[in-house]
């Protein structure tokens, strides 16, 4: 948008018995504009049906206007003066997307006079329109045709004639305006200068020339007409100038402004675009520049709810911007992610998705077809969303080989690229254009892994776009949170076990080459001692507790999610199960669902907690990969998990902006030995707190309430000769921050 863009008439005037008459000024200008200030006698907002061709453009866009007007109003204006919780509007004026919807815009402009009014009024909702009525001092009628519009790029135009800003001062009357440039010659610059400082010193209430009505203080149009021929002249309601526009120079302007619209509207139904008004944050600009100027490929290590996503398919917008198609392969970890993926894509108005799992049975034909219109034109558009576990699968492989090599290649999670399947996969790829996300990049106890993942996407840390958490929760864009770490004593019975598996693997352990002598039976070990943290029998009390607590100070559980460990229990019970039960039975009146991957409504689920009618959400493992839970305000984690790309995920599930969360609370169950002087079981029991403590460190690091935390567990720490503070500075240097 640019006002050098107008084209104005050589002598910069608007006459209505000239070749460019008033109406036409307002039909270019509006469009090109970001801000506007009109200084009138008189406004109707039957002038903006008028103008519906333009003024559809100029909001779709983002623009907003403010406008000086004097104390005669019709009642359906005067209702644009209330504050917006005064309005009872008649659409649902929480969806302020709607005011990017240029089609939307244009049929409530060009429908009745109500609908006008509704779109109008959530225009003032969201502070884009502001009708500031007053009078001259002493009681004299205000009576200026003035505008100043600017563009987003600082350019001004300014405007001064003797055409109102109603319906009949746009087409019917003799009418007259003139035009300044703020790139013109320097009186101009002066003139426009001067003029917007007067209109703003008005708007904010500070010129003393003038008195600043009320809602109370404006006389209803209506009433005057018959006693005010002025008024009655200028301000008619009747009149149906799109219908039957009263001159053939208006009908004209009109006619050619209403097909840029429809050419507009024909854009904004099928081009991609971004899906926010605003456009992309700065950041995801910046992630794009970084990945442009890096030749088209690199990894963007981006914080849990910083928006990965969005910043990654941001970049396929530019590369349709830049080469007029668009073609890429989304890979996603699971099934969950996919449905999500879509719903973005979706969001930014493309189409041609093609959507391949085990859950799409057909996508094998629609692919198959998309290949045959591929060898016979390659700048076909389309965009493959797939699971890891389909795109690694022989069949997909099959049609991988015939898409373009400037297919967009988006590994979402990407340090599942790491696997031994894709691993086989990653030489045999020809796409040029890569991007890799994550929070978490690195994998863990894999640099064979983490080396072909970098040398792939042609990055290392810091990466070519990194964010991390600490800088989203600085900048608002995550949430605050308090952490509360929650110790778990092992039972005799439990540290036992943990006790005879650590020293089984001490044995195979080779200390000469760092390796395990059986690396099978190791991992399998490895496991056994994980799942005895995992399920420890004191957890359930300890959770119950932590439930307490919360029922005791905020009397409710709402917007509470639940991570419970994977499995049966050590008597063989359910251990979802038994954690809804002991919630369920203790407070009967709290609403309870889960989450896991064998729930058949998992969409109907997440709504149903959005909405507060499920109070507190169970879930495994199944949550970790970036499934939004924006709405939760309370995470209670029972399951333990050594694994920092696990628990940094955890963490940012529950940091979620969410326009009613101020906060969020996480409550960490914390595995520890009870601390005896044991010297046999010393190191095992150093060994375990060890592997407990990274977790808290990592999560109290970044908390509101870090220093409670850190001296919470101080005590136990240095019983085992371990230093909270020192250990700190160890996972700094380990541990990227997502």
């Amino acid at each position: 948008m640019s006002l050098t863009n107008v084209p104005f008439p050589a002598d910069f005037e608007y006459s209505s018995d000239g070749s460019s008459v008033p109406l036409e000024f307002y039909l270019d200008i509006f469009p090109e504009s970001k801000v506007i200030y009109l200084k009138l006698g008189y406004f109707s907002s039957k002038a903006i049906q008028v103008l519906s061709f333009g003024f559809a453009r100029f909001v779709a866009n983002g623009g907003s206007i403010r406008i000086i007007t004097n104390h005669f109003l019709y009642n359906r204006d005067k209702e644009l003066l209330k504050q917006p919780h005064d309005h009872d509007y008649s659409i649902d004026d929480s969806r302020e997307f709607l005011l990017r919807d240029i089609e939307w815009i244009a049929g409530q402009l060009n429908a009745q006079t109500q609908h006008v009014i509704d779109c109008l009024k959530l225009l003032v909702k969201f502070d884009r329109l502001e009708l500031v009525p007053v009078m001259l001092k002493p009681g004299r009628m205000a009576h200026f045709k003035q505008g100043v519009f600017i563009d987003e790029h600082k350019n001004m135009v300014f405007m001064e004639g003797s055409c109102n800003f109603t319906a009949n001062g746009l087409v019917e009357n003799a009418e007259a305006i003139s035009v300044l440039r703020s790139w013109g010659s320097e009186f101009e610059k002066n003139r426009i200068e001067s003029k917007k400082e007067n209109m703003e010193s008005i708007l904010s209430r500070e010129n003393d020339q003038y008195e600043y009505l009320g809602i109370e203080d404006i006389r209803d149009a209506v009433i005057s007409i018959g006693r005010d021929k002025d008024i009655d002249g200028l301000l008619n309601d009747a009149l149906t100038v799109l219908a039957n526009p009263g001159e053939k120079a208006a009908a004209g302007v009109i006619a050619k402004h209403k097909a840029v619209l429809e050419e507009e509207i024909r854009k904004y139904r099928e081009d991609p675009r971004f899906p926010f008004a605003e456009g992309p944050r700065d950041y995801q600009k910046q992630a794009y520049i970084n990945w442009r100027d890096s030749g088209k490929c690199g990894i963007f290590a981006m914080a849990t709810g910083t928006g990965k996503t969005i910043t990654s398919i941001n970049c396929l917008l530019n590369e349709y911007h830049e080469a007029g198609r668009y073609q890429s392969i989304i890979l996603v970890p699971s099934k969950a992610l996919l449905n999500q993926w879509h719903e973005e894509v979706k969001s930014f108005n493309f189409g041609n998705v093609y959507l391949a799992s085990s859950q799409h049975r057909g996508w094998r034909g629609e692919i198959g077809l998309l290949n045959t219109g591929l060898a016979f034109d390659k700048t076909q558009n389309f965009i493959i969303i797939t699971t890891y576990a389909t795109f690694s699968s022989e069949n997909f492989q099959k049609h991988a080989t015939h898409f373009p090599a400037e297919t967009l290649f988006i590994a979402d999670e990407a340090h599942n690229i790491g696997s031994d399947r894709m691993k086989v996969l990653l030489p045999t790829l020809k796409f040029q254009k890569r991007i890799a996300l994550s929070a978490t990049p690195k994998r863990r106890f894999d640099e064979e892994g983490n080396s072909l993942i970098e040398k792939f996407f042609h990055s290392r840390e810091p990466y070519t776009y990194n964010f991390s958490m600490e800088r989203a929760i600085n900048e608002g864009i995550l949430c605050p949170y308090d952490y509360y770490p929650r110790v778990v004593y092992l039972t005799d019975q439990e540290m036992a076990e943990y006790s005879e598996i650590s020293n089984r693997l001490s044995r195979l352990f080779d200390q000469d080459s760092d390796t395990f002598r059986n690396p099978e039976l190791a991992k399998m070990l490895l496991l056994e001692r994980k799942r005895i943290v995992h399920k420890a029998t004191n957890k359930l009390t300890v959770f119950e507790s932590i439930v307490d607590e919360i029922m005791e100070s905020q009397g409710n559980m709402d917007y509470s999610f639940v991570y419970v460990p994977e499995g049966e229990g050590r008597e063989g019970d359910n251990l979802l199960g038994a954690y809804m039960v002991c919630l369920e039975n203790k407070y009967p009146s709290v609403r309870v669902g889960h989450y896991t991957s064998q729930t058949d409504n998992r969409v109907e689920i997440m709504e149903n907690f959005e909405s507060g009618y499920i109070d507190s959400l169970f879930s495994m493992k199944c949550l970790d990969e970036g499934v939004d839970i924006p709405r939760a305000e309370t995470a209670i984690f029972c399951a333990s998990t050594g694994n920092p790309r696990q628990f940094i995920q955890r963490r940012g599930r529950v940091l979620r902006w969410h326009k009613d969360k101020d906060y969020a609370a996480i409550h960490d169950l914390v595995v520890v030995p009870q601390p005896v002087c044991d010297a046999a079981t010393f190191q095992t029991e150093k060994s375990l707190l060890k592997e407990e403590l990274i977790r808290v460190i990592y999560f109290a690091s970044l908390s509101r309430n870090y220093y409670e935390t850190m001296e919470k567990l101080n005590e136990i720490s240095a019983f085992y000769d371990l230093n909270m503070y020192s250990l700190e500075y160890e996972l700094k240097e380990h541990v990227n921050d997502g």
